[in-house]
């Protein structure tokens, strides 16, 4: 068509050729031209917005294989499954796209509506973890307990809610609940310093200290920066009859419950490294 119409121009250009009918075929042809390359455009468009929609659906079904999951883990999909649904409302119905796309639309917008529901659970769940950790603190176990109890149903990907309802059982003395927790909460997140170390304490407590020694290294590990867990692994240490490694862990608590700004532990840490110099 482009030869079409510059060939057209050149004989407009030659003597004795009427001037009005060329013009108006020149004119023609550019009409349809212009409509080729506008069908051409939609159609190439479709097909990429088609391609990235159907690999944006992939990426959400496969991130939320095997749950539980915790909340930014359903975020993180509900958005994937968003994206996909705007890319594909995005190709007209001039796009040989158009059809295949109207198919998985209405298929995409029903998980997009499942996993928004799993996400608003998760969220859920969140906040009556965060409702029991008040309940701890006013020393309502039983109460956190059954907040916690909901918060695992709503999401049992949660590994803060396994957590919390493991220091609220070792509060009411009630040590394998605790540990049943903790395993949980470890499962879920293996990154948890903080489950190792309630863990640990657990296993200190119960004589266990192998087991203690384990977790509380661990928990360092993860997060070298948390003063319980040296303060316990020096106790660990002391009750091996390890004395020197005891006294070096009760001086890394001692340091930073000085940075945390906690000086009564700071106190208990210095005063644990004076008996030992004593001895």
């Amino acid at each position: 068509m482009p030869e079409a119409i510059d060939t057209l121009e050149q004989v407009i250009q030659l003597p004795g050729v009427p001037l009005q009918p060329v013009s108006r075929e020149i004119t023609k042809l550019n009409y349809q031209l212009i409509a080729v390359k506008r069908k051409l455009y939609l159609a190439e468009h479709g097909l990429i917005y088609l391609r990235l929609a159907k690999q944006s659906a992939m990426s959400a079904a496969l991130l939320v294989q095997n749950p539980p999951h915790p909340v930014d883990t359903w975020y993180q999909a509900q958005q994937k499954w968003q994206y996909a649904i705007n890319l594909l409302e995005e190709i007209p119905e001039e796009s040989f796209s158009y059809p295949e796309a109207r198919k998985k639309l209405k298929l995409y917008r029903e998980n997009y509506q499942v996993i928004t529901q799993r996400f608003n659970f998760a969220k859920q769940a969140i906040n009556l973890n965060n409702q029991a950790k008040q309940k701890m603190e006013a020393g309502n176990y039983q109460g956190a307990i059954k907040d916690l109890n909901k918060a695992i149903s709503l999401n049992p990907g949660q590994s803060e809610a396994y957590l919390s309802r493991g220091v609220a059982y070792s509060q009411l003395g009630r040590r394998i609940a605790a540990i049943t927790n903790f395993n949980k909460a470890i499962e879920i997140n293996p990154e948890n310093a903080e489950a190792y170390y309630y863990r640990g304490d657990e296993y200190l407590q119960i004589g266990e200290q192998k087991k203690a020694l384990q977790d509380l290294n661990k928990s360092i590990k993860i997060d070298a920066n948390n003063p319980k867990s040296y303060f316990n692994r020096g106790i660990v240490y002391y009750l091996i009859g390890n004395q020197s490694e005891a006294m070096e862990n009760f001086q890394q608590a001692a340091f930073f419950f000085g940075l945390d700004g906690d000086s009564d532990n700071q106190k208990i840490a210095v005063d644990m490294l004076d008996k030992f110099k004593q001895n």
